[in-house]
């Protein structure tokens, strides 16, 4: 098993806020498409 030391921490981490950050956006994109929010892109 590796070490994680503390560059590999950080990295985990911002890639794990990159994924969720994403995920909010495709989420918020879907809603949009679908005419939930009755407003213009």
């Amino acid at each position: 098993m590796m070490i994680p030391d503390k560059k590999t921490k950080k990295k985990n981490i911002l890639t794990a806020l990159t994924i969720i950050a994403f995920m909010i956006f495709l989420f918020v994109f879907t809603l949009y498409n679908v005419g939930v929010f009755d407003r213009q892109i």
